[in-house]
């Protein structure tokens, strides 16, 4: 399957594949759009179609290329992304501009794809320019933005701008079920994606990601004191510790393979070094990204009992005993903005075990479950 069939019928995106098919392929391109438009996905299938072993623009989705790349493993492909509040310059100094200076590892050429493109502090985007200014002619830079108007001037006139439409939902559960995941599964995991296509696939068809959704649903359920928030808060830091372990077995993986096919040559000390520093970042993200799916996932549920409440979609036994508790409308409002509020906090470094074990107690008081009403209720 072509790394371009999740978006069949998404023109900004099928014209992108055109024109690398045809080897148009600008050394700098800029993708832009609303949240929801699939940006990170479409980067990634670009990274994957110039990788290909079948030759750089082709995307046939069914080599090991195509594969590792759509998974953020292949070793000239590689992802930069916000630590914390910015991208600081020391991330593109030290890493991407030694990095395009080395030849391939394997493919015809490298590609740095560049997430959250505006959050690069005003010194990184400077130092980046100065590569655009000059580029290597195997190297292909990908910038992803939101918010296209914070990215310089001066970088965005050396990039091939691409505005990406959203990807509807229904689209994406299209795809899910197409891959395997029952209705029910797509349509949740779409609801969680924000419109990423490959979020939205690893919710849906990952057993680990299938397996914690459920357990951050039950959550709710849980909150019925600040003592019982805390206990469910370790349990999710577990999960994000638990997670950031298993891809450390992974990493692993590919330090020996690296190793394997580099053997002692010149520059193996230096990509050696550079792996390593990727995989710390790297599973900081991991971590990060599990305790925003439980925050994502617990917000998505106290909305889901609005909307049931509202007669709106479709709700499962433990969604509907809240429709039809007592709680107020406003409750579940505050508490669907505190897990949104939340969110944003891990963006500017907070603490992590502090930010979630605030944000459940803050829950258990806003939206304390039917159970905990009704046993108030009754001592009164």
């Amino acid at each position: 399957m072509s790394v371009w069939k999740p978006f069949d019928g998404i023109a900004s995106v099928e014209r992108i594949g055109a024109q690398l098919a045809a080897g148009e392929i600008s050394h700098a391109w800029l993708l832009t759009g609303p949240r929801g438009a699939g940006k990170r996905s479409a980067a990634l299938a670009m990274a994957a179609a110039l990788v290909c072993a079948k030759g750089a623009g082709a995307g046939c989705g069914e080599c090991s290329a195509c594969s590792r790349a759509l998974r953020n493993r292949h070793p000239d492909v590689h992802v930069v992304e916000p630590e914390g509040a910015i991208i600081p310059v020391d991330v593109i100094r030290e890493t991407v501009i030694p990095e395009a200076a080395r030849s391939p590892f394997e493919a015809a050429g490298k590609v740095f794809v560049v997430q959250d493109a505006d959050r690069m502090n005003d010194a990184a985007q400077n130092a980046l320019l100065k590569t655009l200014e000059e580029p290597h002619p195997d190297t292909v830079f990908v910038l992803v933005s939101d918010h296209e108007e914070e990215v310089l001037e001066t970088i965005r006139s050396r990039c091939r701008i691409v505005r990406l439409e959203a990807v509807p939902a229904h689209r994406i559960v299209a795809l899910l079920v197409d891959a395997g995941a029952s209705p029910a599964e797509a349509e949740r995991a779409a609801a969680l994606s924000d419109g990423d296509v490959e979020r939205a696939r690893s919710l849906a068809l990952d057993e680990d990601a299938r397996t914690r959704l459920d357990l951050w649903r039950r959550i709710p359920a849980r909150l019925a004191s600040p003592l019982e928030a805390l206990d469910a808060a370790a349990e999710v830091l577990a999960e994000a510790k638990g997670a950031a372990k298993a891809r450390e077995k992974q990493q692993k993986t590919e330090v020996t393979a690296l190793a394997e096919a580099m053997g002692e040559g010149r520059g193996t000390s230096t990509a050696r070094n550079a792996l390593a520093k990727r995989h710390r970042r790297e599973l900081r993200r991991v971590e990060e990204e599990v305790l925003l799916e439980a925050l994502g996932a617990l917000g998505a549920f106290y909305r889901d009992a609005l909307a049931a409440r509202k007669g709106a979609g479709t709700a499962g036994d433990a969604v509907a005993a809240w429709a039809s508790s007592p709680i107020s409308d406003g409750a579940l409002l505050a508490a669907a903005a505190r897990c949104v509020e939340a969110s944003g906090t891990f963006t500017y470094n907070a603490n992590a075990s502090l930010a979630m074990e605030a944000t459940l107690v803050e829950l258990s008081r806003l939206a304390p479950p039917p159970a905990a009403l009704e046993a108030v209720s009754s001592e009164s």
